[in-house]
C-alpha cells in the first residue's frame, strides 16, 4: 500500500475525538486504503483491535440495513467501554439519515469518527455538524507520489508516462492498453451505478458518459450551458439546457470534473456561466477521448489545475492570467505556458503581471525554455516538472 503521507499528517491535526474526520474524493482514489493506513498507525501505537471498528456502507446497503437507529445500537455494542473507540465508516453516503447517526455515535463520548464519501452533496447533507467537520480530500496519486511509487524520475519522460498512466492506486501496476481501458470502464461505470442508485432523477448513463466525452475532449475551453447543449445534440444527443444541469452537477458532486469559475478581477465577482471542466485524473481524459496523453498546453493545464485543488487552493480562471488561486487569504496569480522559445514570448508572458502590486505572489510555469530567453526579476521561471515535485 503506498503511503499517502500528506494525508496521514493532516489525521494527526484533527486527532481529537471532537473532530468528525470526513475522507472525501472520487471512488477508487484510495480512500478505503487511507482508513487502513490509519488503523496501521493505531495498531503501531499499540491501540488494541477490539478498540478498531470498520464499517462499510455498501455492504450494509445491500443487506439492506439501512435504519440508522438500528445501526447506532449494532455499533454501540461493540465499543469498548471506558477506553477510546476508533469508527471508520467508509461510504457514508449511502445511508440518508448520516447525521442522526453520527449525532448519536459522537454523544458516547469515546468515539473517534473517521468517515469516507464519493459525493460531494454530503458534505452539504452534514451541515448541522459542520463546526465539527475536517474535510480531508483524496485524489488519484499525484505527479509526485507517481514519480516515487514506480520510481521515475521527475522529469519530461515521467510526466508522459504520468499523462498516460494516471493516478488511481489500482492502475498504478496496469501494464498494457486494454487491461487499464478495462479499469478505467469498470471505475466510470461503478460512479454511474452508486450516483444513479442515489439520484433518482438521473436514467440516462449514455447522456452522462456523452457530457463527460464532450468535457473531457475541450480542455482549457471555456463552457457555458448553451455551447454544452450545441456541442451534444451536434454528437447526435439531444438534450435540453435543464436536463444538462443536471448531469453536469452529477459529474461534479461525484468528483469526476472540477468547475474552474472565471474570475472577473477589477470586480472581484465570479462569472457562473463561463466555467472550464478539469477531469479529475490524466487517465480518465485519455479512457473518454480515446487518445493518449500527450504532453499539450490543454492537457499540463489541466494537471496544474488539479494539483492547485489538491494542494488546497481555490482556483479560477481569468481572461489574463491562466489560474487565479486563493489560499489561507492569499492570492497567487499563475501565468502557465508550454514554451517559452524567445525573448518576444517571455514578455507577453510575463506582460499581465505588471499592472499588480510588487509585493503579489507572481508565478509564471512552464514545460520547457528557450536558452536565451532573461526573465524578470520580480517573475521567477519555474519548469513545471520541478513545481509539480516541489
Amino acid at each position: 500500500m503506498f503511503i499517502r503521507s500528506f494525508q496521514l499528517d493532516q489525521f494527526e491535526k484533527y486527532a481529537d475525538k471532537s473532530r468528525i474526520k470526513v475522507i472525501t474524493g472520487v471512488r477508487r482514489s484510495g480512500k478505503s486504503i487511507l482508513l487502513r493506513q490509519v488503523k496501521s498507525t493505531l495498531r503501531r501505537r499499540s491501540v488494541n483491535k477490539e478498540q478498531l471498528h470498520f464499517v462499510s456502507f455498501s455492504q450494509l446497503h445491500r443487506q439492506l440495513l439501512i435504519d440508522w437507529p438500528s445501526l447506532a445500537a449494532m455499533i454501540k455494542k461493540k465499543l469498548v467501554a471506558k477506553k477510546e473507540n476508533y469508527l471508520f465508516l467508509d461510504e457514508l453516503d449511502q445511508l440518508d439519515d448520516a447525521v442522526p447517526l453520527l449525532q448519536e455515535l459522537l454523544s458516547q463520548g469515546n468515539v473517534n469518527l473517521f468517515v469516507t464519501t464519493a459525493t460531494r452533496s454530503l458534505i452539504d447533507r452534514l451541515a448541522p455538524l459542520k463546526k465539527q467537520l475536517a474535510v480531508i480530500s483524496v485524489l488519484p496519486l499525484s505527479f509526485a507520489e507517481f514519480c516515487q511509487y514506480q520510481g521515475h524520475p521527475a522529469n519530461r519522460q515521467g510526466l508522459y508516462q504520468y499523462l498516460n498512466t494516471g493516478g488511481f492506486p489500482f492502475a498504478q501496476d496496469v501494464h498494457d492498453q486494454h487491461s487499464m481501458t478495462n479499469y478505467l470502464d469498470e471505475v466510470f461505470n461503478t460512479i454511474l451505478v452508486g450516483g444513479f442508485t442515489k439520484h433518482g432523477t438521473l436514467c440516462n448513463p449514455f447522456l452522462t458518459k456523452q457530457l463527460a466525452i464532450f468535457l473531457a475532449s475541450r480542455l482549457g475551453e471555456t463552457v457555458n450551458a448553451s455551447k454544452a447543449v450545441s456541442g451534444l445534440q451536434a454528437m447526435g444527443v439531444p438534450v435540453s439546457s435543464k436536463t444538462l444541469a443536471s448531469y453536469l452537477s452529477f459529474l461534479q458532486n461525484t468528483f469526476l470534473f472540477y468547475p474552474c469559475y472565471e474570475l472577473d478581477l477589477a470586480r472581484n465577482k465570479i462569472k457562473p456561466t463561463n466555467v472550464k471542466y478539469y477531469p479529475v485524473d490524466p487517465s480518465l481524459r485519455n479512457y473518454l477521448t480515446n487518445q493518449k496523453g500527450a504532453l499539450s498546453q490543454a492537457n499540463l493545464e489541466a494537471l496544474l489545475f488539479i494539483e492547485l485543488v489538491r494542494r488546497g487552493y481555490l482556483v479560477h480562471t481569468n481572461k489574463r492570467f491562466t489560474f487565479v488561486a486563493d489560499r489561507n487569504r492569499q492570492r497567487s496569480y499563475i501565468q502557465f505556458r508550454y514554451s517559452l522559445r524567445s525573448q518576444q514570448d517571455c514578455d507577453r508572458a510575463v506582460a499581465a503581471f505588471r499592472n499588480l502590486p510588487a509585493n503579489a505572489n507572481k508565478h509564471l510555469i512552464v514545460m520547457q525554455t528557450g536558452d536565451m530567453v532573461v526573465a524578470d526579476p520580480a517573475v521567477p521561471i519555474v519548469r513545471l516538472t520541478d513545481w509539480l515535485v516541489s
